[in-house]
């Protein structure tokens, strides 16, 4: 059994608010029994060393009204006691002669039983192993009462750094960061930590204990305790938190889960036609929270990594809403998450707060594509602000990358070819234009097709246009003959010249179509 000092007594014996008041600095002093006042003078007797004595100081004044605490500490500084845990008030001088003689101060709260106290300091001493369990048990308890009346995490959170005097830290399943009761170097190293499994880990010069919320594949998350000398109490403390911890979550999860259904359902009840009853609709979404008389914006919110878990894309998306005040209506789909943003005024203020929302995900969802429809009057036009987002998705990612919002309003000539593109009128100028083009690059590896799009780009410049294709000067004078020959059109024309233009733009539109039947 390992020596008991005064600073396991005050995880493992102690109640709940007892409090250091003065001699911090001598908590590490080995404790080997513990005792109390007796009913008759003189208070204690028999003292070899040690002790950590229990003084209600009412019962102090009862022996000798003269006697006072400061005078006690002064007496029992002489035997050495361990330190000495006082009921009642503690003067200012008290505390000073504790620091001057180097014993711990403790003041126990005002509600416990001292000789309760006295058994709880007994078992730790006599049975290690079996006190810091029935404590943990103890604990276990203690956080199931504090869940079942209604505290959330952060609460929970509290009354576990309380009872074991660690920094705390609560993560998602997703390893990101939840709640955290911590201070200093270790307030820092819970920030950044990416819990793994559970065991023992070194970050950032401090020791930590991570506890896996969950058990098999039902991952929920994370608990993790702090500070220097981790030991079993802690891992005990750490087991019993994170039961307690899982259940609050799997709460919170089935609770979601429920108003994702709800919402889901709303939002696809809007989608599938127009409602028989507007006045109930208009209800309806006024108790999820919406203003269906407003104007609404489609969004869809798809990730680069398509096989990130849509539950994460979902809660993600809500809590950046959610952040940004914006009360959107939202649905999950295979592609990622369907929402209508609220216009908030006239302009491009629905594009702003979009950009907001994508840089607000960008670090918990890298690559994040967001896609905006035109403004919905009304939830009568919600799925044609749906069909405009997805096509805004659809090539704005093959055209921009998914480097920025893609707004269908912004997509310029784009919108007249998207509705043209599967018309026989759209091939044919593409035919007559560029496909020869396009095939001379296929055939022969050339790339003629990339310095068009360089020569526009530069707004004819010759200069910077090789500069931006790293090639000669010549090089691509070469290549311009060569596109003329071809195409047999002069980009000195200003009709063939914007011809090309348009047939470049379609090129684009049209491999788009052609990779979604080849998907």
């Amino acid at each position: 059994m390992p020596p008991i000092t005064v600073r396991d007594t005050l995880r493992l014996a102690l109640p709940s608010g007892a409090v250091v008041v003065a001699g911090e600095a001598w908590l590490s002093h080995q404790v080997t029994w513990v005792v109390t006042p007796r009913a008759t003078p003189p208070a204690f007797v028999n003292l070899r060393g040690g002790e950590l004595a229990i003084v209600p100081l009412a019962a102090v004044t009862a022996l000798d009204d003269r006697l006072t605490l400061q005078t006690l500490i002064e007496r029992l500084a002489l035997v050495p006691i361990a330190g000495l845990c006082a009921l009642g008030e503690i003067s200012d001088a008290a505390c000073a002669a504790a620091d001057a003689a180097r014993i711990p101060l403790v003041r126990l709260p005002d509600d416990c039983d001292p000789r309760e106290v006295e058994r709880e300091v007994q078992r730790l001493i006599g049975d290690y192993e079996a006190q810091i369990e029935r404590r943990a048990a103890q604990l276990g308890n203690l956080l199931t009462q504090r869940a079942l009346a209604g505290a959330d995490v952060g609460g929970l959170l509290d009354t576990l750094a309380q009872r074991t005097g660690r920094a705390i830290g609560c993560y998602s399943a997703g390893g990101e960061l939840r709640a955290l009761k911590a201070r200093g170097p270790a307030r820092v190293a819970l920030q950044t930590l990416q819990p793994g499994n559970t065991g023992a880990v070194a970050h950032l010069g401090q020791t930590i204990w991570v506890q896996q919320l969950g058990a098999g594949g039902d991952r929920l998350g994370a608990l993790a305790l702090c500070g220097d000398g981790l030991d079993e109490w802690d891992r005990l403390a750490a087991q019993q938190g994170a039961a307690v911890l899982a259940l609050e979550l799997s709460k919170e999860q089935a609770v979601l889960a429920a108003e994702e259904r709800l919402r889901g359902d709303f939002v696809q009840t809007i989608l599938t036609g127009p409602p028989s009853d507007n006045e109930a609709l208009f209800q309806r979404g006024r108790e999820l929270g919406y203003d269906l008389r407003r104007s609404y914006h489609a969004l869809l919110c798809s990730p680069a990594d398509l096989d990130t878990p849509p539950t994460r894309v979902l809660n993600a998306v809500n809590n950046a809403l959610a952040a940004l005040g914006a009360a959107a209506p939202t649905m999950r789909r295979a592609d990622g998450v369907l929402c209508f943003l609220p216009a908030l005024d006239r302009g491009h203020r629905a594009h702003e707060l979009a950009e907001q929302l994508r840089t607000r995900l960008s670090s918990e969802l890298p690559g994040l594509v967001v896609a905006i429809g035109k403004e919905a009057a009304n939830v009568v036009s919600w799925p044609r602000s749906v069909r405009e987002a997805e096509q805004a998705m659809r090539i704005g990612r093959q055209l921009l990358g998914g480097r920025q919002v893609l707004d269908f309003s912004n997509l310029g000539v784009y919108r007249l070819l998207i509705l043209l593109r599967e018309s026989p009128e759209l091939w044919e100028f593409y035919r007559a234009t560029l496909a020869a083009i396009s095939e001379y690059d296929r055939e022969q590896r050339a790339e003629l097709i990339k310095t068009l799009d360089a020569f526009f780009d530069n707004l004819g410049n010759l200069a910077r246009t090789a500069d931006a294709l790293h090639v000669h000067r010549n090089t691509l004078l070469y290549r311009l003959s060569r596109i003329r020959e071809i195409s047999g059109l002069d980009l000195d024309d200003p009709e063939d010249r914007l011809a090309i233009w348009l047939a470049l733009k379609a090129h684009r539109v049209l491999k788009t179509l052609d990779e979604a039947f080849e998907g």
